[in-house]
């Protein structure tokens, strides 16, 4: 299987435009944030929006044209964080929910809540002095600011009836899927490998997701592209990329890293069969480990019970001792030279 990374220099919604109905199965982005970085000088960039009533406007021109693109079923992973107020940049400190307003989008767009996840990208510590000094020093009276240093993945599934596949299969191991399954994620705020950007989209958030939402040879798509990271990540484990970036640097940057990739990645052996047989030989190592705990558990069950016999039979020879007339002293000294 050849397998295909195609990478766009242009606005989002035109070029979604330009993609066919019912073709990805995936996507996965991180829309620019509202007033709160400069990323470009152009006026389709949604970081340049006046108000949030237009950003939330453009955003949803944007999703709607992905549940077109995306197939039935096809899921849509956002991650995005709630706005922190701050009194350089505002006047006044405080935050602002994005969670309601965003999931209100994506339902009227057709689209059902799937799961949702929370990215803790660095400790709290470092959280707590990224301005250069402890904010222990600023805490005022009953006015705490915790820490800042999660985002949201919100992952969503297009229809609203809810159903699910109706074959098992799944490019998660047991090992990933002890890791995985927790709603809490705790991945540096890395892109390693990737080009540089000032929001960096973290590989191994995008991995995950790739592997528990779709399968090899899937075509995954990232409509707000930054530096690429999504396209490397679906390249990498064997599904089709399609990534648009605004950002003339940003595209750039990254069409420079993929230019340099061996030939050889766009090569791969893998597929949806293959995917299926990995998951039941998966299935079968977590059924005999199943077994195997099961079993152990029923000896140390059986072993539990000979001890408390044991200790039943020693009181009740300790009971006939008694009764022969021996000293509590005397039982004793039997007990220990038993043992």
């Amino acid at each position: 299987m050849r397998l295909t990374n195609n990478w766009i220099n242009g606005d989002c919604l035109k070029e979604l435009k330009k993609i066919p109905s019912e073709s990805v199965h995936l996507i996965i982005t991180s829309p620019p944030y509202h007033n709160l970085r400069v990323y470009s000088n152009d006026s389709c960039d949604l970081s340049n929006c006046e108000t949030y009533e237009e950003y939330y406007y453009l955003l949803s021109l944007v999703i709607k044209e992905c549940e077109r693109v995306l197939v039935p079923g096809g899921k849509f992973a956002m991650q995005f964080e709630d706005y922190n107020y701050t009194i350089g940049r505002d006047g006044h400190r405080g935050k602002e929910s994005l969670t309601g307003d965003i999931n209100k989008i994506f339902k009227e767009s057709g689209f059902i809540l799937w799961s949702e996840i929370c990215w803790e990208k660095y400790t709290p510590q470092r959280a707590m002095i990224s301005d250069g000094s402890l904010w222990y020093r600023n805490l005022k009276a009953r006015d705490a600011t915790i820490a800042a240093n999660f985002g949201f993945v919100y992952v969503y599934k297009k229809g609203t009836s809810g159903l699910m596949e109706t074959q098992s299969g799944s490019d998660v191991t047991l090992a990933e899927w002890a890791e995985y399954a927790s709603g809490v994620w705790k991945i540096p705020n890395s892109s390693i490998g990737g080009a540089k950007h000032m929001t960096p989209f973290a590989y191994e958030l995008c991995k995950r997701l790739i592997k528990l939402y779709s399968a090899p040879g899937d075509v995954v798509l990232d409509c707000f592209a930054g530096s690429g990271t999504v396209n490397r990540a679906a390249i990498e484990n064997g599904r089709n990329a399609i990534g648009i970036e605004l950002n003339e640097d940003f595209y750039k940057a990254a069409q420079d890293i993929f230019d340099k990739w061996d030939d050889k990645v766009y090569e791969s052996s893998d597929s949806f069969q293959g995917m299926v047989d990995r998951f039941k030989e998966q299935l079968a190592i977590g059924e005999l480990n199943k077994e195997e705990g099961k079993k152990a558990k029923e000896e140390q069950k059986a072993l539990t019970q000979q001890k408390k016999d044991i200790r039943a039979e020693i009181k009740k020879l300790e009971a006939e001792l008694k009764t022969l007339g021996l000293k509590a002293s005397e039982i004793k000294n039997i007990r220990e030279n038993a043992e």
